[in-house]
């Protein structure tokens, strides 16, 4: 019955199938305020969850056809009444309303595909596939739009070039480029959603081709001097300073040493490492050996977890970090700009925390590691064989041990 096999249904976190509709401004007030219905259809089978939203959009439309103030057939019958109102004469009978399998069909064509709602289906859709990080900020930006328009929610195929070209110069005096140009990649993303579940969407989407000229990644980091990371570790508090530290001597990225669990330092084999599994890509997912030179600082943390005194994440502060897209990175690189300001007033934008990274990927290559297992140990993508994108055991592990420990900055 309805144009999409699965439309108006969504799984559950059990994986039982949902219906979920949207309620119309004019029928909310029934119904306490709701955007959306949801319902349980009970089973897990595809084919009785069918039935049951096929069933229920019979009454659907039923009650929408009720409610609705103001319709095209109620306005001619309103009008004809007028006209023969006007010379006292007998309107005529009245036509009977279309047989209820058409008002379904019409029901069904007329359908509007909501953002907030398509957004929710998305969100659940991906919930497993696609990581917290990346969702929360689909749905941030979700909401920024909307908020932009006013609006609870709006129909998908109403948004237009002009609105959202609106919502980028709102956003410009607040956002970067990069920032914006993720908004909408976030949206689009939603958008081409909507295009695969839903028919009558354009194919020409909204949120592309602005040409915001967004700032590439910088290629080449400049790296910091042994004097000026002398400076900084002298003037950075204690979180910091070991942040600084593990950055240093593990080649991780912020937001992967951020977002380290109390469990992520495993022992395997009798190799200390980090189990980085908040990664931007299936290749940074990975073991990172320990350097002895943070085993005093992984020591200390876990100690603290130990005596209750923080929570699920291993450095204290990202604990209370709260955040719509879930990262624990960002605050901490704020901390790191204010402190390289402060303390290196003559640093430039090139000099940041991702300089340390390429810091520690000079050392290993200074000391004639391998390229490839250089991009191991950091989380770089490297050739096509599976086996090498993974560890293999405890003799790969050790060996890597033994290439994280030929990182010293003191000769350089």
């Amino acid at each position: 019955m309805a144009s999409n096999k699965n439309q108006y249904l969504t799984l559950d976190k059990h994986g039982c199938w949902m219906f979920q509709i949207f309620v119309p401004l004019y029928m909310r007030h029934v119904c306490g305020g709701k955007r959306l219905l949801r319902r349980s259809t009970g089973t897990r089978d595809l084919d009785q969850a069918r039935n049951y939203r096929d069933h229920m959009l019979i009454e659907w439309g039923k009650l929408k056809a009720r409610f609705k103030p103001e319709t095209h057939h109620n306005r001619i019958q309103k009008g004809i009444i007028a006209l023969y109102q006007e010379f006292n004469a007998p309107p005529p009978a009245m036509c009977e309303p279309a047989p209820e399998h058409d008002q379904v069909a019409s029901c069904q064509q007329v359908q509007q595909v909501m953002l907030q709602a398509v957004t929710f289906e998305y969100l659940a859709e991906y919930d497993k596939t696609r990581s917290p990080s990346t969702l929360s900020k689909h749905a941030l930006a979700v909401r920024l739009l909307l908020g932009h328009l006013a609006v609870v929610d709006t129909e998908i195929t109403a948004i237009t070039r002009t609105s959202v070209t609106q919502f980028i110069r709102a956003l410009k005096p607040k956002k970067s480029v990069q920032t914006i140009q993720n908004y909408l990649s976030g949206l689009n993303s939603v958008y081409e959603y909507a295009r695969r579940c839903y028919d009558g969407i354009p194919a020409a989407s909204p949120f592309t081709g602005h040409r915001l000229e967004a700032k590439r990644t910088v290629s080449s980091y400049q790296p910091f001097t042994q004097t000026e990371i002398t400076t900084l570790l002298s003037k950075a508090e204690e979180e910091l300073h070991d942040v600084i530290f593990i950055g240093l001597y593990s080649g991780m990225r912020l937001n992967e040493i951020a977002s380290l669990g109390v469990g992520d330092v495993p022992e395997i084999d009798g190799v200390r490492c980090f189990r980085v599994q908040a990664a931007k890509t299936k290749a940074g997912v990975r073991l990172v050996p320990v350097h002895p030179a943070l085993i005093g600082i992984i020591e200390k943390y876990k100690r603290q977890n130990t005596n209750g005194q923080h929570g699920r994440y291993l450095l204290p502060k990202a604990n209370a970090i709260k955040r719509a897209d879930a990262k624990r990175g960002p605050w901490f690189s704020q901390q790191f700009t204010r402190l390289r300001n402060k303390a290196l007033p003559n640093a430039t934008d090139r000099q940041c925390f991702h300089s340390l990274r390429g810091m520690f990927i000079t050392a290993l290559d200074r000391a004639g590691v391998p390229e490839d297992r250089i991009a191991l140990i950091v989380g770089h993508e490297r050739g096509k064989t599976e086996s090498f994108r993974t560890y293999s055991g405890g003799a790969e592990l050790a060996e890597l041990s033994k290439i994280v420990q030929l990182v010293n900055y003191k000769g350089r």
